[in-house]
């Protein structure tokens, strides 16, 4: 990929997210097809779930890397508020991939995301279940932007 390629894909990711937040009834063939360099960038919903997931995890990451210097209560807390800090910015985009939560492609990744946010509360990279803890802080902090929701 050139570097111009690069860049227009990235403009156009950032164009998709900005109309994802707003219109959270759209899937990703529809989504895609709002944007008129949509298909240029994104040869399917595959490859633009890739970067959906690629962009959530370095905003997650950034949170994470903020609230480390905060007080926060316990390492699984801050992973947890990272979590959902990062669903209420990207909100278009956690609902696109939780859609496709189960989609093979992004097992790898989403795998990924569950270690990473594991060891940040805390589990050793080394411990046997640590994809397990990651999903259970991933489902907790899911369960509080749900419940905020219905709050509201």
């Amino acid at each position: 990929m050139t570097w111009d390629a690069y860049n227009r894909r990235k403009e156009t990711l950032r164009d998709l997210l900005a109309i994802a937040d707003r219109r959270r009834d759209l899937t990703l063939t529809e989504l895609l097809d709002t944007v008129d360099e949509g298909r240029d960038a994104f040869a399917n919903e595959t490859e633009l779930l890739f970067d959906l997931q690629m962009a959530w995890f370095q905003r997650l990451s950034g949170q994470l890397d903020r609230l480390v210097t905060e007080s926060v209560e316990s390492p699984e807390l801050m992973a947890v508020t990272a979590w959902v800090n990062t669903a209420a910015e990207m909100p278009g985009a956690r609902a696109l991939l939780d859609d496709h939560i189960h989609e093979t492609a992004l097992a790898k990744a989403f795998a990924k995301e569950q270690s990473f946010l594991a060891a940040s509360a805390g589990v050793p990279m080394s411990h046997p279940d640590l994809t397990t803890y990651g999903r259970r802080i991933m489902n907790s902090a899911r369960e509080s932007v749900v419940g905020a929701v219905q709050a509201a």
